[in-house]
């Protein structure tokens, strides 16, 4: 499609809402009369299922807009919508909405489908997209007072609710404009947030998230660790400390009240339990989203160490009266400031007494609960990898795919339950025997007469969890292979991505050098050899996939490979799972080359995509994504990737280069995930591992690099942290502690 015409589309499919923050310039919403109150929504009677329909359409659209617009309006604002859309049938070929004309209706899909069209200058207007039931579209005209940039018609007989221009901008942009205002207000109020200049707070204010809460209801407790602070918008709730005895109330909130702060400040347990008194509403922010709003919260703090040594202070306070038994708390009537989470705030001091929860109803328990059988529908991402672990094909190492007369094939293997850290469980097939070193290490020796490299080649590999959330199902989603057959040594990491990324990644260790092997370019044409291999590994994964019902749609793995034949580096990757050459040498210390990530707003990259259908959108300043057109789904990083299936033009040829080392070079390689690679550059990752390579060699370099890089996502990421894979080859290597001229050391998963 011209590129031209998938911007229009794209401007037409994701509107941006006016907040009231200043806006670029050349950009200007309509003004809304705030001073006329006279005006009153129209109401169209619906009987009670076509209202539900609607409701539920809003809800659960997988069209984007129909959050950005709908999630953030009130409950009785959501209502007036519901009586403000008038059902419209729609003949064949009747247009509801024509390129050029001025905007008067948002439109909502019941049913139907609709074909989109975009004109440019004199040549015909071309379909750029479908939109069916569930989708809306008309709203970017509504928002800017542009004139409509697209002609949409009808494919067939449909039904929409159509919301006029007046009560969409009176009750949808209105609402929105009036909660970013709410939100700013409240952060204004709010301590820990003062030290924030205005467009910080306006930052933060669009990304703080609601939720509702019922009577007794838990929104924190005492003990567990999260990251999030909460601002009371409605009801009231009251903080309770748990002990020998009980629990005790020591504080009431109400609204406009937080709580959290030192959860999201340091990270620490939660120092009281806080329930709900009555339904109640709040606000709350994660550290997560706080650091990519504001950048690393560490430095944040340095900035304003003064400002928050109350706030340290209150920690250990908290700490010290968790230890002090619940007779001395309710005792202590007089204590003026509670030492537990948003005690620095304006107390409303109450007294201390035993906390009495209503006890649970048990009368409606059903004591015939059906036990579910083995091969029932999962209903959650948990329940689908618990049930995919019950079938072998997919956990289990394929015997086809086994490739005959290794010397050396290694490759790591799936297990449930992993927690941060935990090493990846590892499957050999070689007649070396493994060794046992350092603390849980595994050590194979072996002997590969056809190098040209003078002196031993060393290999180091880590593949350890990564801790993405509290409830992520998912085991580590990366792999990697290691395979030496007639003296051409293979190595290889896939990173996964998406629910099932795992699946993905596990299944490409496999297929990878088994399709290397069996090129008919193999040792002849490695570009050839590679690019095939990759194409056939794809073609593989979407025939699994399809036969065990695996959706890859937005699950994949980018993946690289290395080929190391006599004295050639063959190279070849897609995505961002990237390859770093350098040389260890004292004398010689640098970098020689580091593969660049596949990224979609690479013009080349961008263009494919786009001329095959797809949307590269940016999401935040320098980051962009692949979307399918007017769509938020799927959101995939890379233009190059295994899986993802969702949008047209992701590629799976790899990008191909080599180098050819002298025989008495000192040359090392890391081949590694995304989690290495997040926030060090080829050049840093070098001028960290050369020394240390020369001195302690290639799995205590390993050790380093993977730790060096963790270190990196808490600082900036907090707890979040993605799985980290590793491969480090040293070529040349001064190890004369073995007779053998290739070694390899991997750490085992714990016990």
């Amino acid at each position: 499609e011209d590129d031209d015409s998938d911007d229009e589309m794209r401007e037409e499919l994701a509107p941006r809402i006016p907040t009231g923050k200043p806006r670029r310039q050349g950009v200007s919403a309509e003004a809304i009369n705030d001073t006329d109150t006279s005006w009153e929504p129209p109401v169209y009677p619906k009987n009670p299922e076509v209202r539900q329909q609607l409701t539920d359409i809003i809800r659960t659209s997988h069209d984007s807009k129909m959050h950005m617009l709908f999630g953030g309006v009130s409950k009785d604002t959501f209502e007036r919508i519901l009586d403000a859309c008038e059902l419209k049938a729609v003949a064949k070929g009747e247009s509801v909405i024509e390129q050029g004309d001025v905007g008067d209706y948002f439109y909502i899909v019941k049913s139907g489908e609709f074909d989109i069209f975009v004109s440019k200058g004199q040549d015909p207007p071309k379909k750029v997209f479908q939109a069916g039931a569930g989708f809306a579209f008309g709203e970017l005209a509504l928002l800017y007072n542009a004139p409509r940039s697209a002609t949409i018609s009808a494919a067939e007989a449909a039904e929409v609710f159509a919301l006029d221009r007046t009560a969409f901008r009176n009750l949808v942009i209105k609402s929105s404009e009036a909660q970013f205002r709410q939100r700013v207000e409240f952060l204004n109020g709010v301590d820990v947030f003062q030290v924030l200049n205005e467009n910080e707070r306006a930052s933060l204010a669009e990304v703080l998230e609601e939720e509702e809460f019922e009577d007794d209801e838990a929104i924190v407790e005492q003990g567990e660790r999260d990251d999030k602070m909460f601002i009371l918008l409605t009801g009231k709730a009251v903080a309770c400390i748990k002990g020998d005895q009980g629990e005790v109330e020591v504080r009431t909130y109400t609204v406009g009240d937080y709580f959290g702060e030192i959860a999201l400040l340091s990270g620490e347990p939660r120092k009281a339990t806080v329930y709900a008194v009555g339904p109640c509403t709040c606000m709350y922010i994660a550290r997560p989203t706080f650091l990519r709003v504001l950048g690393s919260l560490s430095s944040f703090l340095e900035r304003n160490i003064g400002t928050y040594e109350k706030y340290q202070d209150a920690i250990a306070s908290a700490a010290l009266e968790e230890g002090r038994t619940l007779t001395e708390l309710a005792e202590d009537d007089d204590h003026k400031d509670d030492e537990h989470e948003g005690a620095t705030q304006k107390q409303k001091k109450v007294g201390v007494r035993k906390r009495e929860r209503p006890s649970e109803n048990l009368q409606n328990i059903k004591t015939n609960t059906k036990i579910e059988k083995e091969d029932a529908e999962p209903e959650t991402l948990a329940d689908k990898v618990a049930q995919d672990f019950k079938v072998p094909a997919l956990v289990t190492p394929a015997a086809e795919f086994e490739v005959p007369g290794t010397q050396m094939m290694v490759y790591g293997g799936l297990i449930l339950g992993q927690k941060f850290t935990m090493n990846k469980i590892v499957h050999a097939r070689t007649d070396a025997k493994p060794m046992q070193v350092g603390d849980g290490d595994e050590k194979f020796n072996w002997s590969n007469g056809a190098t040209k490299i003078k002196a031993g080649t060393d290999i180091g590999i880590v593949c350890q969890k990564g801790q993405k959330s509290a409830s992520d199902p998912t085991p580590n989603q990366d792999n990697f292979f290691v395979t030496q057959k007639d003296g051409v040594s293979m190595y290889g990491v896939a990173d996964g991505h998406g629910p099932f990324g795992h699946l993905v990644s596990f299944r490409l260790v496999q297929t990878l050098p088994h399709f290397i092997s069996k090129s008919e370019h193999y040792g002849k044409d490695w570009e050839k050899a590679l690019k095939d291999a990759f194409l056939d590994a794809q073609q593989d994964l979407c025939e699994f996939c399809k036969l065990h019902n695996i959706n890859i749609e937005a699950s994949g793995a980018a993946g690289s490979v290395m080929v190391m034949e006599e004295q050639t580096v063959h190279i070849a990757f897609i995505g961002d799972a990237r390859i770093m050459l350098g040389s260890w040498n004292r004398r010689d210390t640098r970098m020689i080359f580091c593969t660049k990530d596949h990224k979609p707003e690479l013009p080349e990259e961008k263009a494919r995509l786009e001329a095959n259908g797809s949307e590269v959108r940016e999401i935040d300043p320098g980051s962009y994504r692949i979307y399918l057109p007017g769509s938020n789904f799927p959101g995939l990083t890379m233009s190059r990737a295994f899986g993802d299936t969702a949008c047209n033009g992701v590629l799976r040829e790899p990008e191909y280069h080599k180098f050819l080392m002298q025989p008495t070079d000192q040359w090392y390689a890391i081949v590694a995930s995304d989690g290495v690679w997040e926030f060090l550059e080829g050049e840093e990752a070098c001028n960290l591992t050369a020394k240390k390579l020369r001195l302690k060699g290639p799995q205590e370099t390993i050790n380093f690099l993977v730790g060096a890089s963790r270190k990196r996502w808490e600082h900036c990421c907090g707890d979040y942290c993605d799985d980290i894979t590793a491969i480090l080859v040293q070529w040349n290597s001064d190890n004369k502690e073995s007779k053998s001229n290739h070694s390899l050391t991997v750490k085992r998963p714990e016990k």
